[in-house]
């Protein structure tokens, strides 16, 4: 049985990792089966098996993976059915979409989503994350996060893959691949954590519909956060 130790808030259902949603996509996207192995930000012991200490991991049989990327070559190898990276260009376009997604789409979201994962976390994690953040971020919390700032940096970033959309209905043509989950787990971030710094009539928002509804088809409704955040943010 696949195992995937992902990450959760307070509430064990609430799973808002992108990373580990990449990896969710990636097997739906294989038709696998895994269990869900839900920890929270402190529960390093449960995968010190791994050798190291963030989610996503999979264990499947005898082989343990770590990190998105890593996971879907092992997966692509494992089970060469419906590739998710492919060989040569497709695999180097899927690299350049994982580098864009972190640094143009990735830090606005943090700027918008950081008081809404204080909120859902387990109050024994939140000593960890403030210092474990503060400390890569080299400043506060508080002076990090900017919700309206975020949301701005966050069109200016998916423009381009706004353009890409309106032209065809995924990233990888006219079905989904490797380079969409690895976008659409960043917005399911998000998503999950009850933001949606994106308009449902937008292309980016038609195809983030897409993508949710085929998962949800076979995999039910995934849980979001109902959060009430301050006028001031």
């Amino acid at each position: 049985m696949r195992e995937l130790f992902e990450l959760c808030g307070a509430d064990r259902e609430l799973l808002f990792s992108p990373y580990c949603w990449r990896v969710r996509l990636a097997m739906a996207h294989k038709g696998l089966d895994w269990q869900s192995r839900p920890i929270r930000f402190t529960d390093k012991e449960l995968i010190a098996f791994s050798g190291q200490k963030l989610v996503p991991v999979l264990s499947d049989g005898g082989e343990t993976v770590h990190d998105s990327l890593a996971i879907f070559t092992y997966l692509d190898r494992r089970y060469p059915q419906r590739p998710l990276l492919g060989e040569g260009l497709a695999a180097e376009r899927a690299r350049l979409v994982e580098r864009l997604s972190f640094h143009m789409v990735r830090i606005p979201l943090l700027k918008i989503l950081i008081p809404r994962v204080w909120q859902v976390i387990d109050p024994a994690d939140r000593e960890y994350f403030r210092s474990s953040r503060e400390q890569a971020l080299g400043m506060s919390l508080e002076a990090f996060a900017d919700p309206q700032g975020g949301e701005r940096l966050f069109r200016e970033g998916v423009a381009p893959l706004e353009m890409w959309l309106r032209d065809q209905p995924f990233l990888e043509g006219q079905a989904p691949g490797g380079c969409d989950y690895l976008l659409a787990g960043m917005l399911l971030w998000a998503w999950c954590l009850g933001a949606q710094p994106w308009t449902d009539d937008s292309a980016l928002g038609a195809w983030f519909a897409r993508i949710l509804q085929a998962y949800e088809a076979t995999h039910g409704p995934v849980k979001r956060a109902m959060i009430e955040m301050e006028q001031s943010q």
